[in-house]
């Protein structure tokens, strides 16, 4: 059994390649917002504000939520639902091989839904031609599409059949989202994509989630990636990885093991933040005592790699209230650390901010 140093010890070296370490130069030879999510491979991003957040804050000067929506305007990030899946950002060259990837084993999750309602596969072709044509035209809103296929069709869709047409057409790799318009989301049609051998998308996702997330487990590859274990392990041997046992654990990277974060590194980590996003069965325990779960859906506080609170925020006009629930009484260095995260928050979101400790309940993520 791991003894606490030892997960201290790999926790440290994940903050490094997980991007949350020393934190990375925020110029344009560095990619900016799009370099982030390209060593990632993808971040999940179901809530927006929170998932900006953590993009942002694995640079050294944090953009504005504002910067990081331009990335996503530009298309240079795009946002689609894959991998599991839920909603991710990646960059266009890595969109092809991850849904290639992950994709089969999501279309047969569907089916079990889609079976008893009476999904119409074969409808697919004419209603993406249909979505097609409108999106050549421009962004459109899931709205504004729902009308088009109902006068192409003579009859409106409901929420969920229009989700599943949207969810086919991600997965098709014939949209993905689009600038933003007021508060509504946009689809954009995609350009052509590459065709990959399903093999080689595998070894593709096993390299790209070791990159941003190791030292890690095949079984964190299988669960991030939606594969199989046997599939993400035959990935993992043909990826040219570096194996390493540590603590009782096989852990991977692709090369030698990351430098670790510096000592005391703290953490205002936004909801879902890709650190956290493997299979915790089998991995070591990260905090000491039980975790209230209220945490985990509003936002971890990390030092050194470890879980050592929660935090909520609430935005206002002019400020963001941010509140801090820790496991222990901090430390003069620990309050201060926090105290700095608080301030790169704020300026993320072009906001004064004000820090207190207190129990995290309902706050701002999405």
């Amino acid at each position: 059994m791991p003894t606490t140093s030892d997960v201290r010890t790999i926790q440290r070296a994940r903050l490094t390649s997980v991007g949350l370490g020393t934190l990375r130069p925020s110029g344009a030879d560095d990619g900016g917002v799009a370099g982030v999510v390209a060593r990632l491979g993808a971040v999940q991003s179901q809530e927006l504000h929170s998932s900006a957040w953590g993009v942002a804050q694995r640079l050294a000067t944090p953009p504005t939520l504002a910067e990081v929506q331009a990335a996503l305007a530009d298309g240079s990030v795009l946002r689609t639902h894959i991998l599991r899946p839920t909603w991710h950002y990646v960059v266009p060259e890595d969109l092809a091989p991850l849904m290639t990837a992950s994709a089969p084993k999501i279309r047969r999750a569907m089916l079990s839904a889609e079976r008893p309602r009476g999904f119409d596969h074969s409808l697919l072709p004419r209603r993406h031609a249909v979505l097609a044509d409108a999106l050549a035209h421009g962004p459109l809103t899931r709205k504004e599409i729902g009308v088009v296929l109902a006068e192409a069709e003579g009859a409106p869709l409901d929420n969920w059949h229009l989700g599943q047409v949207m969810m086919h057409a991600e997965l098709d790799l014939l949209v993905a989202s689009g600038p933003m318009r007021g508060k509504q989301a946009t689809y954009r049609l995609l350009p052509g994509q590459k065709t990959w051998d399903e093999d080689e998308a595998r070894i593709h996702l096993a390299r790209a989630y070791v990159r941003g997330h190791g030292p890690c487990r095949a079984d964190d590859v299988a669960w991030w990636g939606c594969l199989t274990k046997t599939a993400a392990r035959a990935a993992m041997a043909d990826a040219g990885l570096t194996r390493h046992e540590l603590a009782g654990l096989t852990l991977w990277t692709d090369g030698d093991l990351p430098e670790p974060a510096p000592q005391g590194t703290v953490r205002l980590l936004s909801v879902y933040d890709e650190f956290f996003c493997h299979d915790f069965k089998g991995w070591p325990g990260l905090t000491r005592d039980t975790m209230p779960s209220r945490w985990l859906y509003m936002g971890l506080v990390a030092l050194d790699g470890m879980i050592a609170g929660g935090w909520s925020r609430v935005l206002k006009t002019n400020s963001v209230e941010i509140t801090v629930e820790l496991t222990e009484e901090p430390s003069r260095e620990l309050w201060a650390a926090i105290e700095a995260e608080a301030a790169r928050y704020g300026a993320f979101c072009g906001l004064e901010p004000t820090l207190t400790r207190g129990s995290v309940g309902k706050g701002t993520i999405g």
